[in-house]
């Protein structure tokens, strides 16, 4: 299971009864407590703490909850609006579960389907800022997951919000699933619902209302996670095969989302098999997929684009295609023009660049960056 499903059972009500019920009182304690130290982080971010600025224009990508809402395919979005505006972009992550050549599964994938963008995997995001742009030439940076990472300074904070699974229960972490309480949401410069195409019209309208009562100005724009066709493991464009009996797996936060898309596509899953979120899979497990899909004599495999980058790297002969579904952020009615705009309003005030004080670099080590 990508998610503990005692845990999200637990957290969202669906599991009822005394043991149940405590847990969710006991829960419901420790979060108040981690609220409370967030609370006291973010008033000291808002009135003392001085960020760190690079001399490069800055967007940062993040959420409010725990799980997928779609960072990665955004990330995408604007590295090819970067690119179309003949900006090289470098992506900064903080190197949440790097394989070992220093990038997480999420940046291995961007470096396939965009290798002129520099990417860059380390903790301190500054530093791996200055490395991007000053050894590297990046003209503008990505954030990628940092709504909650205020020690670098940016230009636009895009809080992307999950329209199918929006405010985490109600409840900040681990009484739910949020990251910080919902009045953080003040910080956003836009705010983009994703996959709105997954909740309904009303439930969409009711989650805008929600957001303009907590930030009555913010720019928000709806979003759905778009299928562009399926590439093979060594991320070349591939037709689905003819296949009959076809099987889903991945190792992702919202493994019912995948599906949901494969099947709006008209594929109908014979087998799935989920595996944790950011699952390393192994040689072993590759022979347990083989098994598995002879067992259930599977003629083809849909995977994710993560989970592709993972398996190619593990050499395996597949007796069956393996296919990667290629998901691409797709903004709704006039949303590619707001964003665009906001991009563009960002931009002008980098038109002309000032000289830029003489700061140490910092070591970083190059295995963490790709370019």
């Amino acid at each position: 299971m990508a998610e503990s499903t005692t845990y999200m059972e637990i957290v969202s009500g669906q599991r009822r009864g005394l043991l149940a019920s405590s847990a969710r009182g006991v829960l419901w304690v420790v979060s108040k407590g981690y609220a409370g130290l967030l609370t006291v982080r973010n008033a000291w971010y808002d009135s003392a703490a001085l960020p760190q600025w690079l001399d490069v224009p800055v967007i940062s990508v993040g959420n409010l909850t725990v799980g997928g809402t779609g960072k990665t395919p955004m990330c995408g979005w604007l590295c090819r609006h970067l690119l179309d505006r003949e900006l090289k972009p470098a992506v900064l992550s903080r190197g949440y579960k790097a394989s070992r050549e220093g990038l997480a599964d999420e940046m291995l994938m961007l470096s396939r389907q965009f290798p002129q963008a520099v990417l860059v995997a380390h903790p301190d995001r500054y530093k791996a800022g200055r490395v991007a742009t000053e050894h590297y030439g990046a003209q503008a940076v990505i954030l990628d997951d940092a709504f909650q990472h205020r020690r670098i300074g940016r230009d636009l904070d895009l809080l992307l919000i999950d329209a199918s699974r929006p405010f985490g229960f109600g409840h900040v972490l681990p009484r739910g699933l949020l990251r910080e309480p919902l009045k953080g949401l003040i910080r956003a410069g836009a705010v983009v619902l994703t996959r709105c195409d997954l909740a309904g019209a009303l439930q969409v309208a009711g989650l805008e209302d929600n957001v303009r009562r907590l930030h009555p100005k913010v720019p928000v724009v709806r979003a759905v996670h778009r299928p562009h066709g399926f590439t093979g493991l060594d991320g070349a464009a591939v037709p689905l095969p003819p296949a009959t009996r076809i099987g889903c797996l991945a190792g992702i936060a919202r493994p019912d989302a995948f599906e949901r898309t494969v099947a709006d596509m008209g594929i109908r899953a014979a087998q799935v098999q989920w595996w944790p979120d950011h699952h390393p899979y192994t040689v072993a497990d590759a022979e347990m997929i083989r098994r598995w899909a002879e067992r259930h004599r599977l003629d083809a495999l849909i995977t994710t684009e993560k989970d592709a980058v993972k398996l190619a790297a593990l050499k395996t002969e597949w007796p069956l295609p393996v296919l990667a579904l290629h998901i691409e952020m797709e903004m709704l009615d006039d949303g590619d023009a707001v964003l665009s705009g906001l991009i563009d309003e960002m931009l002008k005030e980098y038109s002309e660049p000032e000289p830029s004080d003489e700061r140490d670099n910092g070591d970083l080590d190059e295995e963490h960056s790709h370019h």
